[in-house]
C-alpha cells in the first residue's frame, strides 16, 4: 500500500513524541515507551483505533509541550504491544505522512488534530534510474559491511515502490533525526531518492575508509612480527656460528675470559653472557644478569685469607 492510498484517517489523534527517532510511513518501528505523555497515547490508542501520531521532538525535555514538536509526523497503528517493567514495548506500523495543524496538552493527554499529506509516485525513466543506483550501494554497502544476513539483501532489493524503498532505508541507515525529519518532510520523491543515495554513499565510502585502516593495521602487524621472528632467527644463527655479536656482549665474554676464573665458575659466567645475548635490553632481565656477571667477575676465587676455610666449632 502507497502513502497515497493510505486510509481516512480521524481528524484527532492522540500524540506520541519521539526523541532521535523518526518513524516513517510504510515502514515497522519498534518503540520503548516509558514516559507519562508517551504511555497516556498509547493507551488511548489501544482503547480506540490503535492509531497514534509519531512525530519528532525539536528538544530532548522529559515533559515536552507542543511548542517541542515538529508538525510533519506518521501516523501509526500499534500492531504489537509488550509490557515491561514500568513502560510497554511496542510495534507500530506508518501508514500515513500527517501534518499536525493543532497540537494540545491537557496534563499527561496530548493530542494533534492533523491533516493527510499524500504522496503520488510516479515511475518515470530518472525514478527508475535512482532506484537503481540505490539497488548498486546497496549491493556494495552489503558486500563490504560484515554481520549482514542474506535475508537482508532480500528483503531491500525486493522492494518495488520506490517511496518504500527510501523510507525502508531511511530506518536502517545511518542518519541523524534531522536529516531523517527533512526526508519526511520534502514532497518531491527524486530529492528523497538523491538524499538516500546521499546517505548510501557516505556510508560506503566511510565501510571503504574502515576497511583499509583495517587492512593497514594487519599489515603493520604482520611485518611487525616477521621482523621479530627474523631478528630471532638471525640471532639465533649467529650464536650457532660464534658471529655477529654485539660489540657490548663481546666485552662482557671478553671480561670473563680474561678474569681466569675457575672452570666450573667460568662455565656459569658463560652460560649468563650467553643468555644475555638472547634478550634485548628492554627485556627485566637484562640488569640482573648483568649484576650477576658482574658480581662473578668481582669476587677474588682465587685468593684465599687465613679465615677461609677454617672450621669453627
Amino acid at each position: 500500500m502507497s502513502e497515497s492510498d493510505a486510509p481516512a484517517l480521524p481528524s484527532e489523534l492522540p500524540v506520541l513524541p519521539l526523541r532521535r527517532t523518526v518513524a516513517f510511513p510504510l515502514t515497522l518501528q519498534p518503540l520503548a515507551v516509558n514516559r507519562p505523555v508517551s504511555m497516556e497515547s498509547v493507551n488511548r490508542a489501544l482503547g480506540a483505533d490503535r492509531l497514534v501520531f509519531l512525530v519528532l521532538q525539536r528538544t530532548e525535555v522529559d515533559e515536552p509541550e507542543p511548542s517541542d514538536l515538529h508538525q510533519v509526523g506518521t501516523v501509526g497503528v500499534i500492531r504489537q504491544m509488550a509490557k515491561v517493567g514500568s513502560g510497554i514495548n511496542i510495534i507500530v506500523e506508518g501508514i500515513a505522512r500527517v501534518r499536525a495543524d493543532l497540537i494540545t496538552r491537557v496534563g499527561s493527554s496530548m493530542r494533534a488534530m492533523v491533516t493527510t499529506l499524500p504522496e503520488r509516485v510516479e515511475r518515470t525513466i530518472e525514478v527508475d534510474a535512482h532506484v537503481r543506483r540505490i539497488q548498486e550501494l546497496i549491493e556494495k554497502t552489503l558486500s563490504l559491511a560484515t554481520g549482514l544476513s542474506e535475508e537482508l539483501r532480500g528483503v531491500v532489493m525486493n522492494i518495488e515502490d520506490p517511496l518504500r524503498l527510501v523510507y525502508v532505508l531511511a530506518t536502517l541507515i545511518d542518519m541523524k533525526p534531522a536529516e531523517k525529519q527533512e526526508l519526511l518532510e520534502e514532497t518531491d520523491l527524486l530529492k528523497k531518492l538523491e538524499s538516500v543515495a546521499g546517505a548510501l554513499t557516505r556510508e560506503v565510502s566511510l565501510l571503504e575508509l574502515k576497511g583499509k585502516i583495517e587492512s593497514q593495521a594487519q599489515q603493520e602487524m604482520t611485518d611487525a612480527q616477521r621482523q621479530y621472528y627474523l631478528r630471532q632467527q638471525l640471532k639465533a644463527i649467529q650464536q650457532e656460528l660464534g658471529e655477529g655479536e654485539g660489540n657490548e656482549i663481546a666485552e662482557v665474554r671478553k671480561r670473563v675470559e680474561d678474569a681466569g676464573l675457575p672452570a666450573p665458575i667460568h662455565d656459569t659466567a658463560m652460560r649468563e653472557v650467553d643468555r644475555l645475548g638472547r634478550m634485548g635490553t628492554s627485556s627485566p632481565e637484562d640488569q640482573m644478569l648483568r649484576t650477576y656477571i658482574d658480581w662473578l667477575l668481582d669476587v677474588p676465587w682465587s685468593t684465599t685469607t687465613p679465615e677461609i676455610g677454617r672450621a669453627h666449632v
